[in-house]
């Protein structure tokens, strides 16, 4: 179940890169584009919910700790200092 769970993870944040930068790119009418996207971008938070269920709340609270605002902004600065 982990490794489904991982995989999951890994999975959910593709449409968010084909939302981004292959769905503007493609030859549709802009109605079909915006349900593409849509599409895709719930299909994403499944794909991401399905998997925090799987994995558990540590896995979670890990992620969050990495995307704070605080952690990013000190990983920026100590890049910079390189």
């Amino acid at each position: 179940m982990r490794k489904l769970g991982l995989f999951l993870f890994i999975v959910s944040f593709l449409p968010w890169l084909a939302v981004l930068f292959v769905v503007p790119f493609l030859p549709l009418d802009i109605t079909q584009k915006a349900t593409l996207s849509v599409v895709l971008a719930v299909g994403a938070e499944v794909c991401f919910w399905i998997s925090v269920v799987l994995l558990g709340k540590e896995v979670v609270t890990k992620y969050r700790r990495y995307l704070h605002p605080r952690y990013l902004w000190k990983k920026i600065r100590n890049f910079n200092r390189r």
